[in-house]
């Protein structure tokens, strides 16, 4: 079930409200309705939001052990909620999992993982001894999935069937991917008793550990050892902390490091297509229809993203760094002066005009009360009027000049406040059923337009109307 980012934005707000006892009570509830294989919901997207939201409050949901989430455990911290474009490196779409894990399931090849699974959950429900049953699971899923991609590789027709079975490539893609990291399972949750989920920086003694780690398993395995560094990304508080870490090992005295310079370097570079990603995402929004909500969390996110890097870096002393952050926020900063002046037009959509009565060609449009204004264009609006308010603060963070959004975000106050007032003159005129609607109307623009107003202003103007209203 698919879900536009206008509801998906309302409905994580809904959740985002909802007391922690409920919330978890609901994630526990989805849990067990999506594990049951209902599809009557999107599972996974209200559960990450759930998830997420718990956590910013401190009550982080106790999951129920399942085979298929051990299974899936030592690999999350590549899963991504939202993937666009090509498939990258350590991203792997939580949209393939349901899919990836029933091939696992029924396939012939991977009938002895589907039976360690059976057993595995069996044990979980009767409070039985799992370890031996959890490894059991892995050695019987990694040969499985040998063979299983073998037989792929041998006619094109078996990798047609599978592709659709998935529901395309870029499942595909994590599935084979998922394949690749089998070997790194061990390592990755070794990783996770060293860095624990959300870490907000390592000490020197975590730091110290995790370098032992990396070189162990890079003397095994040097592509492995990279993805052991681009868990750090989903681990650490905020995927930037991860440049300090590359710092402390590309700079490390430690002789064993030097030849696995290169690899060390596909922590950067990845953090730096992320950031590269963000802003072409930008860029490309910028340039079409202004989709105001995710438009203002996308910006937030890269500008936080940004920050996050150079801060880094700046400590580092790493100008190269910097100035690809530069390049990025240049195109970020454009594409927000596109966003700035499209937001001013998403906010007078939502104020809707008639021209005036009378004969006077000069006579300003006047607010036309009797025109319907849709929930989603008030909804873009009072995203437009909280992009506008930012967008001169916003525009500094991002190293651009501010001047064009503070006159933009002038031109919306003044606008705001005219049309505010021109609608209490709308109310004295009208009479009855006119009156009543234009009451509405300015109720209704106020609850968009009010953070555009001074502090009293919206008070003196509603008590305007109310006196208006009786006017005979």
């Amino acid at each position: 079930m698919g879900l536009s980012q206008r509801k998906r934005e309302r409905l994580s707000a809904f959740l985002g409200e909802l007391p922690v006892a409920a919330a978890v009570k609901l994630f526990a509830a989805l849990e067990g309705d999506r594990d049951a294989g209902g599809e009557g919901l999107p599972h996974n997207a209200l559960l990450d939001d759930l998830r997420r939201k718990l956590r910013e409050r401190g009550a982080a949901p106790v999951r129920r052990p399942s085979a298929k989430r051990t299974f899936f455990e030592p690999f999350e911290d590549f899963f991504v909620s939202v993937r666009s474009g090509k498939k990258r490196q350590a991203q792997i779409a939580r949209t393939s999992l349901d899919p990836i894990w029933r091939v696992m399931m029924t396939d012939p090849a991977l009938t002895e993982a589907a039976m360690a699974a059976a057993a595995l959950d069996d044990a979980y429900r009767s409070g039985g001894e799992t370890k031996q049953l959890e490894r059991s699971l892995f050695l019987a899923a990694e040969a499985g999935l040998a063979r299983l991609f073998t037989r792929v590789k041998e006619t094109e027709a078996t990798r047609a069937s599978l592709v659709e079975t998935l529901g395309g490539e870029a499942a595909l893609a994590d599935f084979e991917e998922i394949r690749d990291l089998m070997e790194a399972a061990e390592a990755l949750r070794t990783l996770r008793i060293v860095v624990p989920s959300h870490s907000p920086s390592l000490s020197e003694e975590q730091i110290y550990d995790l370098r032992q780690l990396f070189l162990s398993v890079y003397e095994q395995s040097p592509s492995i050892a990279s993805y052991l560094l681009l868990a750090l990304k989903g681990r650490l508080e905020a995927p930037w902390r991860a440049l300090g870490v590359y710092y402390h090992l590309a700079r490390s005295a430690d002789e064993r490091l030097t030849p696995a310079r290169e690899t060390v370097m596909a922590l950067p570079e990845s953090l730096f297509e992320d950031l590269e990603g963000i802003a072409r995402a930008l860029e490309k929004a910028g340039a079409g229809a202004l989709e105001v909500q995710s438009a203002k969390a996308r910006l937030g996110w890269f500008i936080d993203y940004a920050e996050g890097l150079a801060r880094q870096a700046q400590k580092a002393g790493d100008n190269v760094v910097l100035n690809r952050i530069e390049a990025c926020r240049d195109i970020a900063g454009e594409a927000h002066a596109r966003f700035v002046e499209q937001a001013l037009r998403a906010l007078r959509a939502a104020l809707p005009v008639r021209a005036a009565r009378g004969s006077s060609r000069l006579a300003a449009p006047r607010p036309d009360y009797a025109a319907p204004v849709a929930p989603g264009v008030i909804d873009d609006a009072k995203s437009a009027v909280a992009l506008l308010n930012d967008a001169p603060a916003d525009a500094r963070r991002l190293g651009s000049d501010p001047g064009l959004s503070e006159k933009v975000l002038a031109d919306a106050c003044a606008y705001a406040g005219t049309y505010a007032n021109d609608l209490v003159a709308e109310i004295r005129a009208a009479e009855g059923a006119d009156r009543a609607a234009a009451k509405r109307l300015l109720e209704q623009s106020l609850s968009i337009v009010e953070p555009l107003l001074k502090s009293d202003e919206a008070g003196l103007i509603r008590d305007r109307a109310a006196a208006a209203a009786v006017t005979v």
